[in-house]
C-alpha cells in the first residue's frame, strides 16, 4: 500500500551542501559532505534521465552510484549513507541488497523510522507478514509519532485481514501528517475489501484528485467503475 516518497530528498537535506565533483577518498572523513558530494549530482542526473556529458567523463549515473556504494564500505556506520544505498537498491529492484543496508541501520541502538518503514515494506512485498508486523510494532513503540511507520503497519494489517485495526492506524498516520491522498487510497483498499464499493470509489477519487500521477489509485478507480452495475 505505502510507497516510499521523498527519502532521497530528506537525505540530501540532512547532509552538508556540496557542489564539487566527487573525489575518491579512502577514509571516512566528514561523511555527510562526502555523501552530499555524490548523492546530489546523482539525483540531478537521474532527474534529467542520466545523460552522458562528454565534458565530464568522470561524472555519470553509474559511476556516481558506484561511489555511493563505496562510501558505505568506507563509512559502514554512517546512517545516511546506508539509507541512500538502501533506497537506490530498492528503486533498482534489488530488494535483497536494500534489506542488507537496512538491517545494518536497524542494528544500531536507536530508532530509524524511515529505515524501519522501508524494511517493513520489503517484508510485506516478500509476503513475510509476521516479520513486518513484529518489526513495525517494535518501531512504533520506539517512535510513535512517525506517520510512515503507522502507514506501513496499516498495510501489513490490511493484508493480514485486520481491516478495522488497519483503518485505525491510517487515522493515526493522517493525524501525524501523512498525505491525505495516500490515506484515501489506503482507505479505498480497505473499503473495497469490506465490500463497500461506493465508498471505495469515493476514496480512490479523492486519492486521484490529490495526486493525479498516482497510478495505483487511478487503476483501482478505473477497475471499479468498469465493473459497476448498470443503473
Amino acid at each position: 500500500m505505502m510507497r516510499r516518497a521523498g527519502l532521497i530528498a530528506s537525505l540530501l537535506a540532512s547532509t552538508a551542501c556540496a557542489t564539487n565533483p566527487p573525489v575518491v577518498r579512502q577514509q571516512c572523513n566528514n561523511p555527510d559532505a562526502q555523501l552530499a558530494a555524490v548523492l546530489q549530482p546523482y539525483e540531478e542526473l537521474r532527474a534529467k534521465g542520466c545523460p552522458i556529458d562528454p565534458g565530464k567523463p568522470g561524472i555519470d549515473c553509474e559511476r556516481l552510484r558506484i561511489e555511493i556504494a563505496r562510501l558505505a564500505v568506507i563509512c559502514p556506520t554512517h546512517t545516511p549513507t546506508l539509507m541512500a544505498n538502501a533506497v537506490l537498491a530498492y528503486d533498482e529492484k534489488r530488494p535483497a541488497d536494500a534489506q542488507q543496508y537496512l538491517d545494518l541501520i536497524l542494528a544500531q541502538p536507536r530508532s530509524f523510522p524511515d529505515a524501519a518503514a522501508l524494511r517493513g515494506q520489503i517484508a510485506i512485498e516478500e509476503g513475510n507478514l509476521p516479520f513486518a508486523l513484529r518489526l513495525l510494532e517494535q518501531q512504533i513503540n520506539l517512535a510513535p509519532d512517525q506517520p510512515g511507520l503507522h502507514e506501513t503497519y496499516a498495510a501489513a494489517l490490511y493484508l493480514g485481514g485486520q481491516l478495522a485495526t488497519a483503518r485505525a492506524q491510517l487515522a493515526t498516520a493522517q493525524a501525524l501528517g501523512a498525505p491525505r491522498w495516500r490515506i484515501a487510497y489506503h482507505l479505498g483498499l480497505i473499503e473495497e475489501a469490506s465490500g463497500n464499493r461506493a465508498q471505495a470509489v469515493r476514496d480512490y477519487t479523492e486519492a486521484v484528485s490529490g495526486n493525479a500521477n498516482f497510478q495505483p489509485a487511478a487503476a483501482r478507480l478505473k477497475a471499479l467503475q468498469a465493473t459497476a452495475a448498470p443503473q
